[in-house]
């Protein structure tokens, strides 16, 4: 185990920039998801219950992720699984990676597939509450809120490792459901909640984690389902190569993958 994984997990301690140990967000870690326990939706995910309000969150995420004093260190670009994701989505739906199609990339975090998009010349937007470099800037246009977007003015939503922190699944639905373009796409990876390690099989929850997707939340939402499947992503990650994205597939996998419509 590493050493900065041994101190959160058993002392609750994060390393930050500069190598400064934060203890900043453990109390408030501790008050806002002690008190929370795991409930089954039948739309396909468990959630928080009671749900952490959005102040509680704010607070939370701001003490280590969203400030850029001591949030851990990120490398900004694309990584491995951001070229996974790109040539998932090349292999399924390539007439939408082109110029003059708008991207957003919903919890942009370090850019990711947002500079791959930008590459290809796509009009690039990423929701991101926290800091992105200054650089960034000239690249795409960034906001904090998905409120800001417009409507009717993405082609192609793509969410990696985010909609499991939301605060409100159903708002942030209607949400994309207000931005997307008649007939764009959704691209979703997130945790499995049928794998054996993830919160619900082990009557836990993962903090700061507030929602748990099964398979089923996306075969129900999506009125027209092109990918839902469960994936296993640390085969890859041992080595940081992916010959074949087909090959990580996994039922009971890490992760699930979902590409679809809402309309």
């Amino acid at each position: 185990m590493g050493f900065r994984i041994f101190l959160h997990k058993v002392f609750r301690m994060r390393i930050v920039n500069a190598g400064l140990v934060s203890m900043a967000s453990v109390s408030t870690e501790q008050r806002v998801f002690s008190k929370c326990n795991l409930q089954y939706s039948d739309h396909g995910y468990f959630f928080l219950d009671p749900m952490p309000s959005v102040e509680e969150l704010d607070e939370y995420y701001s003490t280590y992720y969203w400030d850029p004093t001591k949030k851990a260190r990120k490398d900004y670009g694309a990584n491995t699984r951001d070229f996974l994701h790109y040539s998932l989505l090349n292999d399924y739906v390539p007439q939408v990676l082109a110029s003059e199609k708008v991207f957003l990339n919903f919890g942009a975090g370090h850019g990711g597939v947002s500079n791959l998009c930008w590459l290809a010349g796509m009009e690039v937007i990423n929701v991101e509450p926290s800091s992105l470099p200054d650089f960034y800037k000239t690249r795409w246009n960034t906001f904090s809120d998905i409120a800001d977007v417009e409507d009717s003015s993405v082609d192609l939503i793509y969410s990696s490792h985010s909609l499991e922190h939301v605060q409100d699944i159903a708002k942030i639905q209607k949400e994309f459901q207000r931005v997307i373009k008649q007939d764009g796409l959704l691209f979703f990876e997130v945790p499995n909640a049928d794998n054996a390690t993830i919160g619900p099989k082990n009557s836990k929850v993962d903090i700061p984690h507030t929602y748990y997707f099964q398979k089923d939340f996306f075969n129900k939402w999506f009125t027209d389902v092109i990918l839902c499947e469960g994936f296993e992503r640390e085969s890859w990650k041992k080595l940081n190569i992916v010959e074949d994205w087909r090959e990580t597939m996994d039922e009971e996998g890490l992760v699930v993958r979902a590409l679809g419509r809402i309309r």
